[in-house]
């Protein structure tokens, strides 16, 4: 089956890189500076405004995380107590929590792991129950994973920090290069005041960036709605009807699945799922009443509350079958995500099979 994983929360490398970049150079000039070690030779005037760009970019760094909207689509394999999607491989063994939580659209599954969590998205309800029989080894999971909000606590101190390099920075350039006259402020050097305060708010962004990511539920990446944190405010969710209804499993009709003359794909590799579509026959050439008329064939692609799997099916056999035009097919379904499915659904069969891997399951938490 083909799942979207996503193992990890905010990508900070391009942030922690900058920011440490940025903090090494400014201790390197206060060394150079203290103990005359004239290991920057070049004109002051350039130097110090380098200095002051280094302060900055030392404050604005620790922003320059991102979160992951989406995971990478791979072929999950499950096999006797384990699976495997890409690179990530989870033994029953580890496993202490598993939930399935329903979304929109497809379904997340929330594995945990030793100390990780890791979410998987998948477009059919039977995929869910095909994981959770992978890693079943009699021994007995919790049913909920619930991931905590992310707290901003020390994010709060990191834009202190960083309003602290943003101030220090021209206030170093102009005491520096352009010599202003702050003696009325009662500051008898302020060269080395501001540039020792750039280069503590240097040291302290690096720092609680660190932290922010070592720290559970911390905040590292903001304004940005990431798919790890869709994922698990769907299982704070599920987790939450859950103890309200104190229920042992989920209600019944939680999802709701059209089944259209076995248009749907099952358990089925896409690949052969695509050739038993195209031999299903017309109305015209049927011998039995296994064929599908045209207006239902029309009803379930139009039908945005039908499993995607039977939607693009239902196109396919319009296409190949009856001769229906791909625009026509496609003008019928508003999602986009979906009409991305359905486009690639009528190519030739082994292109549909790798354009489909490619796009992944359909998910949406909301």
């Amino acid at each position: 089956m083909i799942a979207r994983v996503l193992a990890r929360r905010d990508d900070a490398r391009v942030a922690s890189f900058v920011t440490a970049a940025a903090a090494i150079f400014l201790l390197l000039v206060l060394a150079d500076d203290a103990l005359h070690l004239a290991l920057f030779r070049s004109p002051a005037e350039p130097m110090f405004l380098i200095v002051a760009l280094a302060m900055a970019v030392a404050g604005i760094g620790p922003w320059l995380a991102w979160s992951r909207r989406s995971g990478r689509a791979v072929r999950l394999r499950c096999g006797d107590g384990v699976i495997e999607a890409g690179p990530l491989r989870i033994i029953a063994r580890d496993v202490g929590a598993i939930s399935v939580a329903h979304a929109a659209k497809g379904s997340s599954v929330a594995i945990k792991h030793g100390k990780r969590v890791a979410f998987l998205e998948v477009e059919r309800a039977e995929d869910t129950v095909l994981i959770a029989e992978a890693l079943a080894t009699g021994q007995p999971h919790a049913s909920d994973v619930v991931v905590l909000p992310r707290s901003g606590a020390i994010a709060i101190m990191q834009m202190l920090v960083t309003l602290a390099a943003l101030v220090a920075a021209p206030l170093y350039y102009m005491a520096a290069a352009m010599r202003v006259d702050v003696a009325e402020a009662g500051l008898a050097d302020p060269k080395a005041l501001f540039g020792l305060v750039g280069v503590l708010a240097a040291v302290l962004s690096f720092m609680f960036l660190v932290m922010r990511q070592l720290w559970p539920n911390q905040a590292v990446a903001f304004g940005r709605r990431s798919g790890w944190e869709a994922h698990a405010a769907l299982h704070r969710e599920r987790a939450r009807l859950r103890r309200e209804t104190e229920a042992g499993e989920e209600p019944a009709g939680t999802i709701e699945k059209v089944r259209i003359g076995g248009l749907e794909r099952g358990a089925e590799d896409i690949g052969p799922w695509l050739t038993r579509i195209d031999a299903i026959p017309t109305e015209q050439h049927a011998y039995r009443g296994d064929a599908l008329k045209k207006d239902v064939l029309w009803e379930a692609l139009g039908d945005a509350g039908a499993a995607v799997d039977t939607r693009m099916a239902a196109a396919r056999v319009l296409h190949r079958r009856y001769g229906e035009q791909e625009g026509a097919l496609v003008r019928v379904v508003a999602d986009a995500d979906v009409r991305l499915r359905i486009e690639a659904a009528l190519d030739e069969p082994d292109d549909a099979e790798r354009r489909l891997e490619r796009l992944g399951p359909l998910f949406r938490a909301r």
